[in-house]
């Protein structure tokens, strides 16, 4: 007994995409790479200076999460500029943290 099949409808449609030259890759890698070396202090200091809970930082070391597109940038620059920090003692308001 043959088994009748009809294909009626709407063609299935994939978008020939050439994924292997992604433009924001090495963005990627080069973020991964910077974060993956973050130690607690690293992670807090960025997690405060860009208002972000450390879980999320944490996300980025892991490469769990990627940041938009501009954080990752300067968070790439600071890296690279030597990871220079500031120390805020408690009470003092720094207008860049708010």
């Amino acid at each position: 007994m043959a088994v009748s099949c009809s294909r009626a409808g709407r063609p299935c449609l994939v978008a020939d995409i050439d994924f292997s030259k992604d433009i924001e890759l090495p963005l990627w890698d080069r973020f991964h790479e910077v974060c993956s070396k973050f130690r607690y202090a690293e992670i807090m200091a960025v997690s405060r200076a860009f208002a972000v809970h450390y879980n999320t930082v944490e996300r980025w070391k892991y490469g769990l999460q990627f940041p938009r597109k501009g954080i990752a940038q300067q968070v790439i620059d600071w890296v690279e500029q030597g990871k220079p920090m500031k120390r805020v003692l408690p009470g003092q308001i720094v207008s860049g943290m708010l």
